[in-house]
């Protein structure tokens, strides 16, 4: 009796509901007449009996579920926003549950990370950035009273093997003894990274929390946990925590090595500016200090400072700057024009349009590398154009299809317009038809968009139908 119970509970599921209680009452009362008449109650008998409950609600709602009444429910403004939510849904979960934007948003993985950024050489152009003699960390660290701490890293793709033997191709950074120390950088588990904590241990790695979930399997690290790097074995001494990550997502494996190391190499340098010190104060010293050291030659090119935080976020730049420039291109061609609307018009159009232009931006950041930073703290000058013109036709496709989606909707339920027909006939008006004519398949009204816009004829035209006209949409 209970698994025949439930059949007709989950058949009634198809009713609409404002029938669903009455139709339930008759079910109930025929299984139970029927468990009556019936050998057991348990039998096969009523199993059958009950699964004629879903053909019933088949037939019960066929004047619902019929397909002019689903295309009407489905153009339906409720409909509409759920299709964009289900859209950014889609998004999330094909992303891994936005990682990239997650990690824009959320404050970056340093201790005062206001303060913490990359120092490149601008050289003889401001448009470009090249890396630093390493050897000026040492003269920074030493002289500089505005800047806290300097350290060289670079980075490059190397070839990772596992204790088993798996070889995969990482990218893998080399950085100078205090680099998590200044960075203020934990492990994963909550300490933080002491200095000159690496100097006894040459050969050790510190890997990043993905590459040890899934490379290393998650194993607890002990003394012998090694691996192969460029086949050189390393120790493996330490996991960073879960949400750390500089410039570059995607390094795996970090390898600290001496200040020395660098000796006659050109790169990347990160500081920790000194309290309420400005990047341009910074510069200037630091400036001065090379010139000084170099014997006073002044051409000794132009030291840039770039704070890590803006240049994570600076994406939100690139995005503003697309979304200016496809409103105002998208303004100049006419195409802004929406009809005159109430407040819940209002309200729809924008509601779609932001959450269209958030999916627009969320695809933008976790499916392209609009996000990503080069080595010196800049603007990957291979990406940042690229996912700027992806960010601008993005924005003009969903401004155009917003505007066009409103215009096509009724005034009244704001339901999309249906029951499109050509007014007049083709090639008496310059080679085009007259207009078009779309109507409220509720009955609340009809639009006439003419096809060829003159002086004397309005861009469109909404006539709202009386009451007399009900009769012609009613749904037998």
């Amino acid at each position: 009796m209970k698994r025949a119970w439930f059949l007709v509970r989950a058949a009634s599921l198809l009713v609409p509901a404002a029938q669903r209680a009455e139709w339930l009452r008759e079910w109930f009362a025929e299984l139970h007449y029927a468990s009556i008449h019936s050998s057991s109650e348990n039998s096969l008998f009523l199993i059958r009996f009950s699964s004629g409950a879903f053909q019933d609600a088949l037939w019960y709602c066929r004047g619902v579920w019929n397909r002019d009444t689903m295309a009407a429910k489905m153009q339906s403004p409720g409909r509409c926003l759920a299709g964009i939510a289900a859209v950014i849904l889609s998004i999330a979960v094909l992303s891994g549950f936005l990682p990239v934007t997650r990690s824009i948003l959320m404050p970056l993985p340093y201790r005062d990370p206001g303060r913490i950024a990359t120092v490149s050489d601008a050289g003889a152009s401001l448009a470009t950035r090249v890396p630093i003699r390493a050897d000026l960390v040492r003269l920074w660290q030493s002289k500089s009273k505005l800047v806290e701490g300097a350290e060289a890293y670079l980075w490059k793709e190397s070839i990772a093997t596992d204790s088993i033997g798996r070889r995969s191709r990482v990218l893998g950074a080399r950085v100078s003894d205090n680099f998590f120390f200044l960075l203020g950088a934990r492990s994963s588990e909550g300490r933080l990274f002491g200095r000159n904590q690496w100097a006894s241990c040459p050969d050790c790695v510190i890997v990043s929390y993905p590459f040890w979930k899934g490379t290393l399997n998650g194993k607890r690290l002990t003394p012998e946990t090694s691996m192969l790097l460029d086949g050189r074995r390393y120790r493996v001494a330490g996991v960073l925590e879960k949400n750390f990550w500089f410039l570059s997502r995607e390094i795996s494996v970090w390898r600290v090595v001496p200040l020395a190391s660098f000796e006659g190499e050109r790169t990347g340098i990160v500081v920790r500016l000194g309290p309420d010190v400005t990047t341009r104060e910074a510069e200037n010293e630091l400036r001065s200090l090379t010139q000084k050291a170099n014997g006073g030659i002044r051409d000794t090119g132009l030291i840039r400072i770039a704070p890590v935080a803006s240049r994570v976020r600076s994406v939100f730049g690139s995005f503003g700057l697309a979304l200016s420039l496809a409103f105002v291109t998208v303004l100049a061609s006419s195409r802004l024009r929406v009809c005159r609307m109430s407040f819940r018009g209002a309200l729809l159009f924008v509601t779609k349009t932001l959450m269209l232009l958030a999916a627009v931006f969320l695809a933008g950041l976790e499916f392209t590398h609009a996000a990503w930073i080069n080595m010196l703290g800049g603007a990957d000058l291979l990406t940042e154009p690229l996912s700027t013109w992806l960010f601008l036709l993005g924005c003009m496709g969903v401004l155009l299809w917003s505007v066009r989606d409103q215009q096509g909707r009724c005034r009244v339920c704001l339901s999309r317009l249906g029951l499109r027909m050509r007014v007049g006939c083709p090639g008496c008006m310059l080679l085009d038809w007259a207009g078009t004519e779309l109507v409220c398949v509720e009955g609340h009204g009809m639009l006439h968009v003419p096809d060829v816009v003159s002086s004397w004829n309005k861009p469109d035209h909404w006539t709202s139908l009386d009451d007399s006209w009900q009769a012609l949409f009613e749904r037998g």
